[in-house]
């Protein structure tokens, strides 16, 4: 894919323009009889991104870059379905309980758990083809070529995403509303749909890798991402030990509930032995097994309790190195001061 994911005629923002090798912002009158708003010197939407910035690469790299999914991306197989179309409407979302949160991480577009979708906002900028033109595709960017390549890949695949979510005027009625605000609000629907028809044709090819898949589970994540980048997890959903604790407790009592029901069916075999006088060598073999699988079962409660255990003492050992850190941190910051001061 050689230019921008949409034509210059069918852009939602129209402010952007291309002035020799350098963008700027040029306000459009508002009406005939009143002028136009200052320009900005930055990439409207967000005031960091400063059309000067020698560091603009690296911030627009943390806005679209998803390293941990592309790292992970040959087993994303694993977790979702192999397809890049599996994004469900913003509409059929709500139908599946599924409550819209807004996450500026990228890592976190269009990952879900229990009844939370997580969604990054569309910015302005990403809708002007001057965007695209200067800093994604031209070789006068002030992004060197590697990180343009990675930014371009991730963007297309980001901006394609919002030609699923968004697909009927009920969607677009969603993703405008001021608790929402998943899109700029000065566009209409019928202008929206023709510039995202356009961004639907962008094929897998060109995009990140993580966008060659659509939604994805965070539960599953968070178990995968620990066996193919060892990592304790990928996101943290539980922020309080009672309800980290609390997700365990269903697998658990499962688990025990057959287990006991195991032990006790083995006991009421095992005391029916004496009366019914059978000892054949069966009944040994069965007394035999009975008891390794109760020693394993005193092993298994052990170190099952054992973990749940370790992982409250490493949990609150990191919050404790942490604070010790800050502490230190904060103390060097003020001893640098005091001695700038003197």
């Amino acid at each position: 894919m050689g230019g921008a994911p949409f034509d210059k005629e069918h852009q939602l923002y129209h402010e952007l323009k291309i002035q020799d090798t350098s963008i700027l912002h040029q306000p459009l009158e508002a009406s005939p009889h009143s002028a136009p708003g200052p320009a900005k010197t930055y990439l409207p939407g967000d005031p960091r991104l400063q059309f000067t910035d020698r560091e603009i690469g690296k911030r627009l790299r943390t806005e679209y870059i998803t390293e941990d999914l592309d790292k992970l991306a040959p087993h994303l197989w694993l977790m979702t379905t192999q397809s890049s179309t599996n994004i469900a409407c913003l509409t059929e979302q709500i139908v599946r309980g599924r409550k819209i949160v807004i996450s500026e991480n990228p890592g976190l577009h269009l990952v879900w758990i229990n009844d939370r979708i997580f969604l990054k906002p569309l910015p302005e900028y990403l809708l002007s083809h001057a965007f695209w033109e200067h800093f994604l595709l031209s070789n006068n960017s002030p992004i060197d070529g590697p990180t343009r390549t990675e930014i371009r890949g991730a963007a297309l695949g980001f901006l394609r995403s919002y030609a699923y979510l968004i697909q009927h005027n009920s969607d677009f009625t969603l993703a405008t509303r001021d608790e929402a605000a998943l899109i700029p609000k000065n566009i209409s629907f019928a202008d929206f749909i023709q510039c995202m028809e356009q961004c639907q044709r962008v094929e897998d090819q060109f995009v990140s890798q993580r966008y060659k898949f659509g939604e994805l589970r965070l539960t599953r994540l968070n178990f995968w991402v620990t066996i193919f980048l060892f990592k304790s997890r990928y996101h943290l959903v539980e922020w309080q030990y009672g309800a980290y604790f609390a997700q365990y407790y269903g697998p658990l009592l499962f688990i025990f509930a057959a287990f006991t029901l195991l032990l006790s069916s083995m006991q009421v075999v095992l005391a029916a032995q004496p009366v019914l006088g059978d000892d054949s060598s069966s009944w040994l073999i069965f007394a035999s097994v009975s008891r390794g699988f109760s020693i394993f079962t005193i092993f298994l409660t052990a170190l099952v309790m054992a973990g749940l255990l370790l992982i409250l003492v490493i949990s609150a050992s990191k919050e404790l190195i942490y604070a010790i850190k800050d502490l230190l941190r904060l103390k060097r910051s003020n001893h640098v001061k005091s001695n700038g001061v003197c």
